[in-house]
């Protein structure tokens, strides 16, 4: 299959969050199509209208989100949003042009951290004794507006995407890597880039895993890296 001059952008959020908060809000919606790039918002599975509360309507996340997306595109993902364009990516190689990956590291071996905590959180509701991380992801969850029951299903799917160095060893797009160095979720990440075949790994100095969207140097980085794309 030929492939166009200018792949569309898709973009995935991560878990509990929105296309509007994470892209919209933060100026990346609005710079992308300046560059002349048509953009594809994704809603991911569980954070729309109707969503199940059921946690076994999520036992195939990438499967839901390859279903929707275009027949060739670049991506860049967000936390839940990059775990699963990578495994996109390691089933639909030839679909796939580049892919930024922001706030995912080692962590994309394993579930969520503090997942059943997480979910019991949205489930119950913040306590006194919260922890500050559990209260940044409460309170991110509310101003994108989905349905907290639903997410707290989605933390509580069967593991999946389930990635390993074999699965990613299909990725074939090259790949930007983006953390920030105060992100106990994404850091380390010395696995995953050893399991890349094409990766640039960019560490942002200060910056924790919530704030890494909003980030400008993020955006700047992306679209130098995109631009090699066109």
């Amino acid at each position: 299959m030929a492939r166009p001059a200018s792949l569309p952008i898709v973009l995935l959020h991560g878990c509990g969050g929105s296309a509007a908060e994470t892209y919209v809000r933060t100026g990346w919606v609005e710079r992308l199509a300046a560059s002349g790039r048509t953009v594809v918002p994704v809603t991911l599975p569980g954070h729309g209208v109707g969503a199940s509360h059921d946690p076994a309507a999520y036992a195939d996340l990438a499967g839901a989100v390859l279903a929707d997306l275009p027949p060739q595109f670049d991506g860049i993902g967000f936390s839940l949003g990059g775990k699963l364009l990578l495994e996109v990516a390691a089933r639909a190689p030839d679909r796939v042009g580049r892919l930024v990956i922001g706030g995912v590291g080692d962590n994309a071996f394993a579930p969520e951290k503090s997942g059943e905590a997480s979910a019991a959180a949205l489930a119950d509701g913040i306590g006194p004794n919260s922890p500050p991380p559990l209260r940044s992801f409460y309170a991110s969850c509310i101003a994108s507006g989905v349905d907290l029951l639903a997410i707290a299903a989605i933390l509580r799917r069967s593991p999946n995407p389930v990635l390993d160095a074999d699965r990613l060893s299909r990725v074939t797009a090259p790949v930007l890597l983006v953390n920030g160095d105060a992100d106990p979720i994404a850091t380390p990440a010395g696995a995953l880039m050893a399991a890349l075949a094409q990766v640039q790994p960019v560490t942002l100095p200060g910056i924790d895993h919530l704030s890494l969207p909003a980030n400008a140097d993020f955006l700047r980085h992306a679209l130098a890296f995109l631009e090699d794309s066109k």
